[in-house]
């Protein structure tokens, strides 16, 4: 029972401690056979091997990033990790094992993969890594076809909050009706399905969160749906704790071959889910309002900072778009070049050279109709650059080049563009208007 002591301090707290100490320290022979290595069936094997490509392809793509002079912040990395790490304790035994003979530790295996495992796979932004962990040749067909107009508006309908919020609330309710419950539990295939649609909507659910449409500034309404999960979770749980009688039949002759009793095995599970992933659900909103509140204020500090150089700027690129307007493409293009003093064709070239065109709609640009970052159309019109540098030809320059220092919290990775690439690139960039 060491295992599952050590999950619970993580997880269950005290009330999963207490009711394992009542069962014994030694496993029995029933539970030495259901948690043994070899009782993993194929359908564990299969998610671990998925977890072990997943660890290679992202060591790969950091050390590719490194060597092209990119870096990812240690926070990411070390959330992946954590991520990969609580997601194969889950599946892999002695968990996996008493998860089919307690419905405490079925709980304890779901609340991990649901509020540990997820949130911090998806706060790890591993997409672009993975990418290129894909390798040269691999990697623009996987971001092509990530990039494909259906699946790209496929996942952003299905990380709409609100949309990622129903898709999760129905999972975990669906699920836990008896009758589906019970048939997972006696079905290796159904389990593995229902593990599939508890990681797969969460994962939807936390990107929506964390990483949404609106990013750090909608983290206002992710807070909103953070704490309704917590309540509709915390209701299923209250429903299991003070049930009067055990709801999950398949759990009865295991409790009776272990001894156990099922009510209070049943109700130990409802607190972890109605107490314990409570207060991870309270934790996680709060991280999302305090955010929210620092972004509020960074943007506030802006405007203010701002304020006094905002009309001439505005008068700047007034008159910039009158002259594009009154001018020919080449006139264009030559504007852009003395502004920039780069080259319009190798910009061009460029944007695909350092991966921009995996994750930006940019015009003109063949491969790039991506939207895992913002489109970069009529870039030459806007006032502001990633919503606080004045778009001055210096600061796009600068934001090309080191977009982390000028925003630590950026999704943009530092790609090692030169410094005449990174003119170059601008000055492509302003012909767009």
């Amino acid at each position: 029972m060491r295992a599952l002591a050590v999950l619970a301090l993580l997880v269950g707290g005290p009330g999963l401690l207490v009711a394992s100490a009542h069962e014994g320290h030694a496993l029995s022979d029933l539970e030495r056979a259901a948690t043994a290595p070899g009782a993993l069936s194929p359908f564990d094997l299969a998610a671990l091997g998925l977890l072990v490509l997943a660890a290679v392809l992202y060591a790969r793509g950091l050390r590719r990033l490194r060597r092209m002079g990119a870096s990812v912040p240690r926070g990411e990395t070390w959330a992946m990790v954590a991520g990969l790490v609580t997601m194969a304790v889950a599946i892999l035994p002695p968990l996996d094992g008493l998860a089919l003979l307690r419905f405490h530790a079925h709980m304890v295996q779901h609340e991990l993969m649901m509020l540990v495992g997820a949130p911090l796979l998806m706060a790890g932004r591993p997409l672009p890594v993975l990418l290129h962990g894909l390798g040269a040749r691999l990697r623009p067909v996987a971001a092509r076809a990530l990039q494909a107009r259906g699946t790209s508006g496929a996942w952003a309908l299905l990380t709409t909050p609100v949309v990622a919020w129903t898709l999760h609330g129905l999972a975990i309710w669906g699920w836990h009706l008896p009758v589906f419950y019970d048939a997972a539990v006696g079905n290796e295939a159904l389990h593995a399905l229902q593990h599939a649609c508890f990681v797969g909507t969460s994962v939807l659910f936390w990107w929506g969160m964390l990483h949404g449409r609106y990013g750090r500034a909608g983290y206002g309404a992710a807070v909103f749906f953070v704490f309704t999960t917590a309540v509709h979770t915390g209701i299923l749980g209250a429903i299991l704790t003070f049930a009067g009688v055990p709801l999950y039949p398949a759990y009865l002759a295991p409790a009776a071959r272990l001894g156990i009793d099922p009510l209070g095995d049943q109700q130990v599970a409802g607190l972890l889910m109605w107490v314990a992933a409570g207060f991870v659900f309270t934790l996680l909103g709060l991280g999302l309002f305090a955010a929210w509140l620092g972004e509020s204020a960074r943007r506030t500090r802006a405007r203010v900072t701002s304020l006094a150089r905002r009309v001439p700027m505005a008068l700047i690129a007034a008159g910039v778009a009158l002259t594009l307007s009154a001018c020919a493409h080449d006139a264009d293009v030559r504007m852009a070049e003395q502004l920039t003093g780069g080259d319009m064709a190798r910009g061009k070239a460029a944007l695909t050279r350092y991966g921009c065109d995996t994750c930006h709609t940019i015009p003109g640009v063949l491969t790039a109709d991506a939207t895992v970052g913002p489109p970069l159309s009529r870039l030459a019109m806007r006032t502001y650059l990633a919503g606080r540098l004045e778009n001055t030809p210096g600061n796009l320059v600068r934001w090309i080049r080191e977009p982390r220092r000028v925003d630590p919290q950026t999704a943009m990775p530092d790609t090692g563009v030169t410094e005449r690439d990174g003119r170059d690139i601008a000055a492509y960039l302003y012909t767009l208007r």
